[in-house]
């Protein structure tokens, strides 16, 4: 296989949107789980099962828009030619045999979330996309992902075993899955026919909203101090990322796409809040921007949308 072919797969799976799932992950372990031994080898499998599903996620997503790519977005891989659809598929598939069989390792719980989110990406991708409740099934896809990063802790919380970890678990998924139904929702202008978009008041609700949660979760104590550091360095995230693009009247498509990913980018620093506030040490939580530089880099080279 030659570097332009393993760059068309690359591209095929959204290769730089693959760093902002570990922090997902992350989230769910660490809200779920502030008493336990952290165990890494656990992370590190859900954070490959997390991948390859998304990866699979994404590449169903295109084979299933091939016919609109054809007249919107001729250049990406499987409406250029680039990749087969027939491979596509056999690549897709076997993502998802390698996520469901890592699944199955890791956990019970964890090979259930597994299947659940597989179901709600086919789901999303052939049925629900462009409706109405496209931007909601999208938004439940993350907070899954969150779930199987809690998945080694779930059956203690049910249990009651962390004391207000599943209120702390529930109010993570909830913040996230308003962020990302709000970038699925603004990402229907991408593609807008009209040249222009002007964002409106109700559009920056879905990220004001998440810094909202996040500062009654650091208020009422449900995350420790270190949250305060993290809030802030999302708080001033959003409100500049708003700036832009609240300056910006009207937004061209391709603006509205720069916009996108940056929030896409924001899921990194929106995830560190909880991370940050379950660690002990507030510099620990900081390795969670350790991502946002392939994410940032990679995003220059291959698109993201």
């Amino acid at each position: 296989m030659s570097v332009q072919q393993i760059k068309n797969y690359l591209t095929l799976v959204r290769f730089p949107n693959l760093f902002t799932l570990p922090s997902n992950v992350l989230a769910g372990y660490f809200s779920s789980n502030t008493y336990n031994e952290i165990e890494i080898n656990t992370i590190i499998l859900v954070i490959l099962s997390s991948a390859c599903l998304y990866a699979a996620g994404v590449i169903f997503n295109d084979i299933a828009d091939r016919q609109i790519d054809r007249k919107e977005r001729p250049n990406r891989p499987i409406p250029s030619g680039k990749v087969t659809q027939r491979s596509a598929i056999i690549l897709a598939l076997l993502l998802m045999a390698i996520s469901i069989t890592v699944s199955y390792l890791i956990s019970a719980v964890t090979f259930i979330v597994g299947f659940i989110l597989i179901a709600t990406i086919m789901l999303y991708d052939f049925v629900l996309k462009n409706s109405f409740f496209g931007p909601v099934v999208m938004g439940a896809t993350r907070v899954l992902n969150i779930l199987l990063g809690a998945s080694p802790n779930l059956s203690n919380l049910i249990v009651g075993q962390f004391d207000d970890g599943l209120y702390r678990l529930c109010l993570v998924c909830f913040s996230e899955f308003v962020y990302i139904a709000g970038i699925s929702a603004l990402s229907r202008y991408e593609t807008n026919k009209n040249s222009t978009f002007h964002l409106r008041w109700f559009h920056t609700i879905p990220f004001l909203l998440p810094l909202s949660i996040s500062v009654y979760t650091a208020s009422v104590g449900l995350f420790n101090g270190n949250a305060w550091i993290y809030l802030f360095i999302f708080g001033s995230f959003i409100f500049s990322t708003l700036k832009f693009a609240t300056s910006s009247k009207p937004m061209t498509n391709s603006m509205v796409q720069g916009i996108i990913s940056l929030l896409i980018v924001g899921i990194i620093v929106h995830d560190a809040v909880y991370i940050g506030g379950s660690l002990d040490s507030w510099h620990l939580g900081m390795g969670t921007f350790i991502f946002l530089v392939p994410t940032i880099l990679l995003g220059k080279k291959f698109y993201v949308t």
